[in-house]
């Protein structure tokens, strides 16, 4: 028999083959095409390709791409100021490639999809008002020989050969865990070819590019006919002197290729394709997933539930939450006014609140995790997956911060200096009073152009400062959000310029911030800074300087808002009319004369608060997940919930995935190893302790941040600072002491009928509650909005019965313009008016009205059914956490201590060619499940140690009461100062 070792780790080098893109500079409109055909905004002329508009596609028909090839595109962008030109759609699952935001030349690799193979694809996107003077593309099929490592191993030279494979579900000692792996540490010799494949490491004085300790692909073949796939990793070499002798190694496979792909990915690394790219936050797009049933519905991994994160809507009506319309779509404006907060042309105030975030987007857990497996080339398996259930799954975003504020700052703020004197305008003040009257005066008016102050004008370099207009010294802003506006050390040298006698008095010069709210013709001041009065006579003085007052002003501000600054004089000649006064208007606190000053020192700026997401921005999936969020610990989260179990098909690259009830299969599939048990050798039975202590606790992680369910923990769940945690004692038959099974990556979650959502006292839906202070659902008081939330995990409702009762009161108050509110009520029947929407959207992990709804905690929760027609609810009864639904059969099993059996089976290469841990095994009349195939050696022809475990069929159980008592309504768990009121669901 025999056995090979294939390492097939190629590395494609950066020689690039021939160009493959005709007419790629442009000279023409050749071979290129747009999409749409018309009103696209791309036109090709001069040697480029120009867009503006709207978003679009320029494609190149005249070239053929083939899957899984590498290839490199090198493209220069002129002109940009806004937007983006992206590689669309022709990465693998149809991901985008380049983002490219700015202006140079460029160069980018890809590994071509299945989509696009008959063009090259370009976008402008997200407003790309640029040119592409050129886009060539090259195949990179070269392999780098040097750095690659391919090629055959010797592997039957050595006395610690040949292979010996272990193969094992997961460890029997711990209730969570899922992996299915299998691997193996052994030696092969240090032959010339080994050497030569593995760069000769044992030699210290040779330098390799190659990182031998790293994770090479291979497979391992037997008889050219059973192939093993995994990852092979050098861990050691040793020999005597300089000659090497042989080299340690070790081989993982199963379930650990892709674990390892993954173990350094992080969650805002997925590619959510053009479905997560430009989405829009305003009402219109947040209403719009309400309509999705589930993760299939529609093309958007994304729905807006009502979950609570602090006060709803601070500055509007008290108990609503904010759902802004525009000016236009609010009817009180033109078609191209779409401010949330600003002023009319009279300037009177739109009257509406200051713009809240508050809805946060949650993601359905099942595209997620299909996203994190299809990104390593792998695909999903699971009955369970499929199911209803699985498909409203989401997870929050709870939070809601961008994870490149950085970037988002430089983009869309603005700010400026001054150098040298800082001289920006003259204006010559001559007041018209009358003279004679102390108490008159005149008032004088100019805008004011910073670009006026000529090379003494500075732009900062670290911030984009696109919307400056370099004509008039407007400032236009580019996207939504709350601006820091901050106005410094400007001055005034003031001067004599006609002096007939007496005095001439300025009570005031004010630089004014103005805003023109965009799709409105006026601009009106929003904010100023001030000098002190002064004043030039024979007796006083004839010139002299002063120094305005600074401003700081944090306001929300539209797209396409103006900012202007404006000079405003108030000033009076008494005693003798003709008087007249220069001012010369300084970026400088201390001006010296009408062209000097000491210090050009003043500052203008105009700073984005760019960390947190705000109403009627534009955002990106993945730049508003935390960066600290693992790829990994979201499969173990979810795993550790519904104690799933994996198994990995290499061949076929597909990952089985189940629940531990539904994993293993029935009897009728069972293999009978009865006939391969080699009675010769011993057989020995071991009772399974495993590593349970007498107090086991299920619990989801504690979030700091979350003070109400930390609060509730400590008050109702023996100090357990979750929400609804399992804990079960055991016989004094086990250890003292306590094992807890903690989920790696998702906290507990408050559910309430939230008051602050009502408008009043209602019986309303559940929705999920994340609050850093501790309150109460009947309480007025909310705390500020949290940003530092752990993630949660929810089921999404689209919550809409057909025929709800006239007096239901499952429903909402939004808030959607100045003394608008409106109303998102459950139930079709009484919508449209006077309801914004029938669909209340729900997302909880304990909805108490609702029995059919998954309790995604880990212990039980008294729950009841609500009739939406009859408005009549049912009595309370036991629901099944998370444990007892997905737990408690195999923790029955262990509890009952079943037998480890080992024992020797005659295993041949098609028996593990096929080896299928879901199967039991049945020998002798009893089934088992398998546990561990150890040390299985291809080729050699003697039985194989197997662990098998005991399979103990206990039947069902019986709901059983919450873990943590009291009475029916409250589950034990209304707050100290309100046990019993059902109608919170506390």
């Amino acid at each position: 028999m025999s056995v090979k070792i294939e390492i097939l780790d190629y590395v494609y080098g950066s020689v690039e083959g021939t160009q493959m893109i005709s007419n790629g500079s442009f000279t023409s409109s050749a071979d290129w095409s747009f999409v749409p055909a018309s009103g696209s905004g791309w036109s090709i002329s001069g040697g480029a390709a120009t867009h503006s508009g709207t978003n679009s596609y320029l494609q190149n028909t005249n070239v053929t791409f083939i899957e899984g090839q590498n290839y490199r595109i090198k493209y220069k962008i002129s002109g940009r100021t806004a937007g983006s030109l992206i590689l669309a759609n022709h990465l693998p699952n149809n991901a985008n490639g380049f983002i490219q935001y700015g202006n140079g030349t460029f160069s980018y690799d890809w590994v071509q999809g299945s989509s696009n193979n008959n063009k090259l694809s370009l976008a402008g996107w997200s407003g790309f008002d640029g040119s592409v003077e050129y886009a060539k593309v090259y195949p990179i099929s070269n392999i780098d020989w040097e750095k690659s490592v391919v090629g055959e191993l010797d592997v039957t030279d050595h006395s610690d050969f040949p292979l010996a494979m272990t193969f094992q579900i997961s460890d029997i000692k711990d209730l969570t865990s899922t992996s299915g792996d299998y691997s193996k540490t052994f030696k092969i010799p240090a032959t010339k070819n080994n050497n030569k494949l593995l760069k000769h490491t044992y030699t210290p004085n040779i330098d390799t590019d190659v990182n031998l300790t790293e994770n090479k692909k291979c497979r391992i073949l037997i008889n050219n006919l059973f192939s093993i796939k995994g990852l092979i990793k050098v861990t050691g070499v040793g020999g005597y002197g300089e000659t090497p002798s042989y080299y340690d190694c070790v081989f993982f496979g199963s379930n650990l290729s892709w674990a390892d792909d993954l173990s350094n990915k992080y969650m805002y690394e997925l590619d959510w394709g053009v479905n997560g790219q430009d989405l829009e936050y305003n009402k219109t797009s947040i209403m719009a997933t309400w309509q999705d049933e589930d993760c299939d519905s529609s093309t958007s991994p994304i729905v807006y539930p009502i979950v609570s994160y602090g006060e709803y809507n601070k500055d509007g009506e008290p108990k609503t939450i904010q759902l802004l319309d525009t000016n236009y779509d609010a009817g009180t404006g033109s078609a191209n006014a779409l401010g949330y907060n600003g002023y009319f042309n009279s300037g009177t105030n739109y009257g509406t609140p200051l713009p809240s975030a508050d809805w946060r987007p949650a993601v359905f857990v099942k595209d997620t995790l299909e996203k994190i497996f299809g990104q390593v080339g792998y695909t999903i398996n699971s009955t369970f997956m499929e199911t209803d259930m699985f498909k409203k799954l989401v997870w929050l975003l709870p939070n809601f911060k961008y994870n490149n504020a950085e970037e988002r700052y430089d983009e869309y703020s603005y700010g400026n200096t001054f150098t040298g004197e800082g001289l920006i305008s003259n204006t010559l003040i001559a007041p018209t009073n009358d003279p004679g009257n102390p108490t008159s005066f005149s008032t004088f008016s100019s805008v004011i152009d910073l670009n006026d102050a000529g090379a003494d004008f500075v732009l900062n370099t670290d911030t984009d400062n696109t919307g400056w207009d370099a004509s008039t010294g407007i400032y236009t802003i580019q996207e939504y959000g709350y601006y820091n506006i901050e106005l410094n050390n400007f001055g005034i040298w003031f001067q004599s310029n006609v002096y007939n006698g007496g005095s001439l008095g300025v009570s005031y010069v004010k630089i004014q911030l103005q805003v023109k709210t965009v799709g409105q013709s006026s601009f009106n001041s929003i904010d100023s800074c001030t000098t002190d009065s002064f004043s030039i006579s024979g007796s006083g003085g004839l010139s002299g300087s002063v120094y305005f007052g600074d401003f700081n002003r944090l306001t929300y501000l539209n797209k396409n808002d103006q900012l202007r600054l404006n000079l405003t004089v108030k000033a009076g000649t008494y005693g003798y009319s003709g008087n007249k006064i220069d001012l010369y208007l300084f970026g400088s606190s201390t001006p010296t004369s009408p062209t000097l000053s000491n210090n050009a020192n003043a500052q203008y700026s105009i700073s984005l608060n760019s960390e947190a997401v705000e109403y009627g921005q534009t955002y990106d999936l993945d730049k508003v997940i935390n960066k600290d969020y693992k790829q990994i610990d979201f499969i173990k989260g979810i795993a550790h919930a519904f104690n799933l179990k994996m198994t990995t098909d290499e061949t076929t690259k597909t990952v089985n995935i189940e629940p531990f009830n539904t994993f293993y299969k029935d009897y009728a599939d069972a293999i009978d190893w009865t006939y391969k048990l080699d009675r010769s050798k011993q057989i020995e039975d071991k009772w399974i302790k495993s590593d349970l202590k007498r107090d086991v606790v299920f619990k989801y992680k504690t979030d700091s941040k979350d003070k109400k369910v930390e609060r509730r923990g400590e008050e109702w769940f023996d100090g357990i600072k979750d929400e609804y945690p399992y804990q079960e004692t055991l016989p004094k038959t086990f250890e003292k002491g306590e094992s807890k099974y903690e989920n790696p990556f998702f906290a507990g979650t408050y559910n309430a009928k939230d008051q602050d959502t009502t408008g009043g006292q209602l019986d309303t839906a559940f929705s999920a509650c994340l609050w850093e202070e501790i309150t109460d659902p009947t309480y007025l008081y909310r705390p500020d909005k949290g940003y530092e939330f752990l993630p949660r995990l929810l089921y999404w409702n689209k919550y809409s019965p057909a025929n709800p009762s006239a007096f239901s009161q499952k429903q909402a108050s939004i808030q959607t313009w100045a003394s608008t509110i409106d109303v998102v009520h459950a139930g079709s029947a009484v919508s449209p008016s006077p309801f914004l929407s029938d669909i209340y959207p729900q997302a909880t992990s304990i909805n108490r009205d609702d029995s059919s709804s998954p309790i995604l905690s880990y212990g039980n929760v008294n729950v009841r059914d609500y009739d939406d027609s009859t408005g009549v609810y049912t009595s309370y009864a036991a629901g099944r956490g998370l444990f007892e639904t997905y737990y408690k059969n195999m923790f029955e099993m262990f509890k009952s201590k079943p037998r480890l059996r080992t024992l020797y089976i005659d295993l041949k290469t098609t028996d593990i060619i096929n080896l299928d841990f879901r199967k039991l095994v049945y020998i002798d009349g009893v089934y088992w499940r398998i546990n561990k195939v150890v040390d299985y050696q291809p080729n050699k022809n003697q039985p194989t140690k197997v662990e098998l475990v005991e399979w103990l069929q206990l039947g069902a159980f019986a709901a059983v009461a919450p873990s943590f008592g009291g009475n029916e309504n409250t589950g034990g768990l209304g707050d100290v100062d309100i046990p019993d009121n059902q109608n919170i669901g506390l």
